[in-house]
Protein backbone atom coordinates (compact mmCIF):
# COMPACT_ATOMS: atom_id res chain seq x y z
CA UNK A 1 0.00 0.00 0.00
CA UNK A 2 1.25 3.45 -1.08
CA UNK A 3 1.23 5.33 1.65
CA UNK A 4 3.31 8.47 0.39
CA UNK A 5 1.81 11.47 1.14
CA UNK A 6 0.24 13.57 -1.88
CA UNK A 7 1.01 17.45 -2.20
CA UNK A 8 -2.12 19.72 -1.29
CA UNK A 9 -2.52 22.32 -3.50
CA UNK A 10 -1.61 25.70 -2.14
CA UNK A 11 -5.31 27.47 -1.05
CA UNK A 12 -5.44 30.29 -3.47
CA UNK A 13 -4.48 28.32 -6.24
CA UNK A 14 -6.96 28.31 -9.22
CA UNK A 15 -9.18 25.72 -10.67
CA UNK A 16 -8.24 24.41 -14.50
CA UNK A 17 -11.74 25.41 -15.56
CA UNK A 18 -10.90 28.99 -13.72
CA UNK A 19 -7.92 29.20 -15.77
CA UNK A 20 -9.87 28.65 -18.45
CA UNK A 21 -12.28 31.17 -18.14
CA UNK A 22 -9.78 33.67 -17.74
CA UNK A 23 -8.19 32.83 -20.69
CA UNK A 24 -11.37 33.35 -22.69
CA UNK A 25 -12.32 36.54 -21.27
CA UNK A 26 -8.95 37.80 -21.61
CA UNK A 27 -9.26 37.17 -25.66
CA UNK A 28 -12.66 38.41 -25.72
CA UNK A 29 -10.41 41.68 -24.37
CA UNK A 30 -7.93 41.30 -27.03
CA UNK A 31 -10.70 40.79 -29.95
CA UNK A 32 -12.70 43.64 -28.41
CA UNK A 33 -9.99 46.28 -28.83
CA UNK A 34 -8.97 45.19 -32.10
CA UNK A 35 -12.37 46.17 -33.31
CA UNK A 36 -12.29 49.31 -31.82
CA UNK A 37 -9.25 50.26 -33.04
CA UNK A 38 -10.24 49.74 -36.62
CA UNK A 39 -13.48 51.29 -36.14
CA UNK A 40 -11.48 54.48 -34.50
CA UNK A 41 -9.19 54.42 -37.57
CA UNK A 42 -11.69 53.92 -40.58
CA UNK A 43 -14.02 56.96 -39.04
CA UNK A 44 -10.50 59.00 -39.07
CA UNK A 45 -9.92 58.15 -42.43
CA UNK A 46 -13.42 59.04 -43.32
CA UNK A 47 -13.38 62.18 -41.59
CA UNK A 48 -9.92 62.99 -43.27
CA UNK A 49 -11.47 62.55 -46.61
CA UNK A 50 -14.22 64.25 -45.66
CA UNK A 51 -12.61 67.26 -44.82
CA UNK A 52 -10.04 67.25 -48.21
CA UNK A 53 -12.59 66.24 -50.48
CA UNK A 54 -15.65 69.20 -49.90
CA UNK A 55 -16.81 72.05 -47.62
CA UNK A 56 -17.27 72.04 -44.27
CA UNK A 57 -20.85 70.86 -44.64
CA UNK A 58 -23.09 69.37 -41.97
CA UNK A 59 -22.31 65.39 -42.67
CA UNK A 60 -18.65 66.86 -41.78
CA UNK A 61 -19.91 68.39 -38.93
CA UNK A 62 -21.74 65.20 -38.02
CA UNK A 63 -18.63 62.92 -38.87
CA UNK A 64 -16.46 65.05 -36.66
CA UNK A 65 -19.26 64.72 -33.98
CA UNK A 66 -19.49 61.16 -34.46
CA UNK A 67 -15.18 60.47 -33.87
CA UNK A 68 -15.76 62.46 -31.12
CA UNK A 69 -18.71 60.45 -29.62
CA UNK A 70 -16.42 57.35 -30.44
CA UNK A 71 -13.05 58.96 -29.23
CA UNK A 72 -14.44 59.98 -25.47
CA UNK A 73 -16.33 56.74 -25.37
CA UNK A 74 -13.26 54.33 -26.26
CA UNK A 75 -11.17 56.03 -23.61
CA UNK A 76 -14.22 55.11 -21.04
CA UNK A 77 -14.11 51.55 -22.55
CA UNK A 78 -10.49 51.14 -22.30
CA UNK A 79 -9.91 52.76 -18.75
CA UNK A 80 -12.44 50.19 -17.70
CA UNK A 81 -10.63 47.71 -19.22
CA UNK A 82 -7.03 48.77 -17.93
CA UNK A 83 -9.03 48.96 -14.26
CA UNK A 84 -10.56 45.14 -14.91
CA UNK A 85 -7.27 43.26 -13.38
CA UNK A 86 -9.20 40.62 -11.92
CA UNK A 87 -11.66 39.76 -15.02
CA UNK A 88 -14.71 40.77 -13.36
CA UNK A 89 -16.65 41.85 -16.82
CA UNK A 90 -18.83 39.39 -17.35
CA UNK A 91 -18.89 37.70 -14.07
CA UNK A 92 -19.39 41.20 -11.80
CA UNK A 93 -22.75 42.66 -12.23
CA UNK A 94 -22.00 46.29 -12.10
CA UNK A 95 -18.95 46.52 -13.94
CA UNK A 96 -20.45 44.18 -16.59
CA UNK A 97 -23.64 46.57 -16.55
CA UNK A 98 -21.35 49.98 -16.55
CA UNK A 99 -19.16 48.62 -19.41
CA UNK A 100 -22.67 47.46 -21.44
CA UNK A 101 -24.12 50.72 -21.02
CA UNK A 102 -21.38 52.84 -22.12
CA UNK A 103 -21.03 50.77 -24.98
CA UNK A 104 -24.74 50.92 -25.73
CA UNK A 105 -24.30 54.93 -24.85
CA UNK A 106 -21.93 54.57 -27.82
CA UNK A 107 -24.43 53.43 -29.99
CA UNK A 108 -26.94 55.28 -29.20
CA UNK A 109 -25.44 58.56 -28.94
CA UNK A 110 -23.74 58.02 -32.27
CA UNK A 111 -27.60 57.18 -34.02
CA UNK A 112 -28.10 60.64 -32.40
CA UNK A 113 -25.67 62.47 -33.87
CA UNK A 114 -26.77 61.31 -37.52
CA UNK A 115 -30.44 62.08 -36.48
CA UNK A 116 -31.44 58.58 -36.52
CA UNK A 117 -33.07 59.47 -33.23
CA UNK A 118 -33.83 62.20 -32.08
CA UNK A 119 -32.34 64.23 -29.51
CA UNK A 120 -35.38 63.60 -26.73
CA UNK A 121 -35.61 60.04 -27.67
CA UNK A 122 -31.18 59.85 -27.09
CA UNK A 123 -31.78 61.64 -23.06
CA UNK A 124 -34.30 59.25 -22.58
CA UNK A 125 -31.93 56.06 -23.44
CA UNK A 126 -29.40 57.89 -21.27
CA UNK A 127 -31.96 57.95 -18.59
CA UNK A 128 -32.52 54.24 -18.99
CA UNK A 129 -29.05 53.13 -18.82
CA UNK A 130 -28.51 54.97 -15.88
CA UNK A 131 -31.86 53.65 -14.41
CA UNK A 132 -29.81 50.17 -15.19
CA UNK A 133 -26.65 51.08 -13.46
CA UNK A 134 -28.47 52.67 -10.42
CA UNK A 135 -30.19 48.87 -10.20
CA UNK A 136 -27.00 46.98 -10.77
CA UNK A 137 -25.83 48.66 -7.42
CA UNK A 138 -28.75 47.91 -5.59
CA UNK A 139 -29.04 44.41 -6.62
CA UNK A 140 -25.20 43.42 -6.00
CA UNK A 141 -25.82 45.46 -2.26
CA UNK A 142 -28.67 42.64 -2.24
CA UNK A 143 -26.83 39.52 -3.31
CA UNK A 144 -23.98 40.52 -0.60
CA UNK A 145 -26.55 39.80 1.88
CA UNK A 146 -26.68 36.47 1.39
CA UNK A 147 -25.71 33.68 3.66
CA UNK A 148 -26.07 29.86 3.82
CA UNK A 149 -29.05 30.01 5.98
CA UNK A 150 -32.60 29.02 4.24
CA UNK A 151 -34.98 31.97 5.70
CA UNK A 152 -32.18 34.84 4.50
CA UNK A 153 -31.57 33.58 1.84
CA UNK A 154 -35.53 33.34 1.09
CA UNK A 155 -35.77 37.00 1.74
CA UNK A 156 -32.98 38.25 -0.36
CA UNK A 157 -34.55 36.66 -3.50
CA UNK A 158 -37.80 37.84 -2.95
CA UNK A 159 -36.28 41.60 -1.93
CA UNK A 160 -34.04 41.37 -5.33
CA UNK A 161 -37.00 39.77 -7.07
CA UNK A 162 -39.19 43.08 -5.84
CA UNK A 163 -36.63 45.63 -7.17
CA UNK A 164 -35.99 43.94 -10.15
CA UNK A 165 -39.65 44.24 -11.41
CA UNK A 166 -40.00 47.99 -9.74
CA UNK A 167 -36.80 48.80 -11.82
CA UNK A 168 -38.66 47.37 -15.11
CA UNK A 169 -41.93 49.08 -13.91
CA UNK A 170 -40.14 52.54 -14.32
CA UNK A 171 -38.72 52.02 -17.59
CA UNK A 172 -42.35 53.44 -19.23
CA UNK A 173 -41.75 56.37 -16.94
CA UNK A 174 -38.15 56.82 -18.00
CA UNK A 175 -39.06 56.55 -22.11
CA UNK A 176 -41.97 59.08 -21.61
CA UNK A 177 -45.03 56.41 -22.61
CA UNK A 178 -46.30 56.58 -19.01
CA UNK A 179 -49.48 59.04 -20.19
CA UNK A 180 -50.74 55.63 -21.88
CA UNK A 181 -51.08 54.01 -18.31
CA UNK A 182 -52.01 57.18 -16.09
CA UNK A 183 -53.66 57.24 -13.49
CA UNK A 184 -52.88 53.37 -12.73
CA UNK A 185 -49.20 53.39 -13.69
CA UNK A 186 -48.28 55.66 -10.56
CA UNK A 187 -49.74 53.91 -8.16
CA UNK A 188 -48.70 50.54 -9.08
CA UNK A 189 -45.08 51.96 -8.84
CA UNK A 190 -45.42 53.54 -5.58
CA UNK A 191 -46.81 49.44 -4.77
CA UNK A 192 -43.78 48.28 -5.69
CA UNK A 193 -41.33 50.76 -4.55
CA UNK A 194 -43.32 49.95 -0.52
CA UNK A 195 -42.96 46.11 -0.91
CA UNK A 196 -39.00 47.05 -2.37
CA UNK A 197 -38.15 48.66 0.55
CA UNK A 198 -40.08 46.49 2.89
CA UNK A 199 -38.49 43.37 1.79
CA UNK A 200 -34.85 44.63 1.14
CA UNK A 201 -35.06 45.98 5.57
CA UNK A 202 -36.69 42.66 6.06
CA UNK A 203 -33.72 40.72 4.43
CA UNK A 204 -31.18 43.17 6.35
CA UNK A 205 -32.33 42.36 9.80
CA UNK A 206 -33.15 38.54 9.02
CA UNK A 207 -29.49 38.25 8.34
CA UNK A 208 -27.91 40.14 11.46
CA UNK A 209 -30.06 37.37 13.35
CA UNK A 210 -28.50 34.99 11.29
CA UNK A 211 -25.16 35.77 12.16
CA UNK A 212 -25.46 36.96 15.59
CA UNK A 213 -26.95 32.93 16.38
CA UNK A 214 -24.19 31.88 14.33
CA UNK A 215 -21.35 34.18 13.54
CA UNK A 216 -19.60 31.25 11.01
CA UNK A 217 -22.46 32.51 9.18
CA UNK A 218 -20.51 35.29 8.32
CA UNK A 219 -17.90 33.16 6.70
CA UNK A 220 -20.89 32.48 3.65
CA UNK A 221 -21.06 35.95 2.77
CA UNK A 222 -19.97 36.24 -0.85
CA UNK A 223 -16.87 38.64 -1.15
CA UNK A 224 -15.47 40.19 -4.07
CA UNK A 225 -12.58 42.20 -3.93
CA UNK A 226 -11.80 45.38 -6.42
CA UNK A 227 -9.10 46.34 -7.83
CA UNK A 228 -8.07 49.46 -7.03
CA UNK A 229 -8.23 50.51 -10.67
CA UNK A 230 -11.98 49.35 -10.69
CA UNK A 231 -12.88 50.20 -7.31
CA UNK A 232 -12.46 53.83 -8.42
CA UNK A 233 -14.48 53.68 -11.38
CA UNK A 234 -17.81 52.38 -9.27
CA UNK A 235 -17.26 55.46 -6.89
CA UNK A 236 -16.97 58.01 -9.93
CA UNK A 237 -19.83 56.21 -11.52
CA UNK A 238 -21.64 55.50 -7.82
CA UNK A 239 -21.71 59.75 -7.16
CA UNK A 240 -22.68 60.26 -10.97
CA UNK A 241 -25.93 57.49 -10.64
CA UNK A 242 -26.75 58.35 -7.58
CA UNK A 243 -27.28 62.39 -8.53
CA UNK A 244 -29.45 61.03 -11.42
CA UNK A 245 -31.43 59.05 -9.62
CA UNK A 246 -32.14 61.95 -7.02
CA UNK A 247 -32.89 64.18 -9.69
CA UNK A 248 -35.14 61.56 -11.23
CA UNK A 249 -36.83 60.58 -8.08
CA UNK A 250 -38.08 64.40 -7.53
CA UNK A 251 -39.12 64.19 -11.25
CA UNK A 252 -41.22 60.90 -10.92
CA UNK A 253 -42.75 62.48 -7.48
CA UNK A 254 -43.80 65.22 -9.35
CA UNK A 255 -45.26 63.61 -12.03
CA UNK A 256 -47.41 61.75 -9.81
CA UNK A 257 -48.43 64.37 -7.60
CA UNK A 258 -49.53 66.20 -10.68
CA UNK A 259 -51.44 63.00 -12.26
CA UNK A 260 -53.00 62.69 -8.73
CA UNK A 261 -53.84 66.31 -8.78
CA UNK A 262 -55.82 66.11 -11.79
CA UNK A 263 -57.69 63.13 -11.08
CA UNK A 264 -58.93 64.68 -7.98
CA UNK A 265 -59.96 67.85 -9.92
CA UNK A 266 -61.85 65.70 -12.63
CA UNK A 267 -63.96 63.44 -10.09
Amino acid sequence: MDTTKKPTPPANAQHPSDKQDVSRLGRLKIAFLYTLVAGLGLAAVTSVVALLVGEFTAIIGKTLLTIFILFSHSLLLLAILWADTKNEIGKAIISTTIFTVIFASLVTSTLGAWNILSGETVWQWMGLYFLAIGGAFIVAALLRLRVAEHTTQIAVNTATGFIIVTLITLIPWVLAITPLLEPLYFRIVAALSILSSVSFLIALILKSIATSKDPSLKQSTPRHELSNGMLAIYIVVGIITSITWNVGLFSLLDDGSAVTNSEVQYN
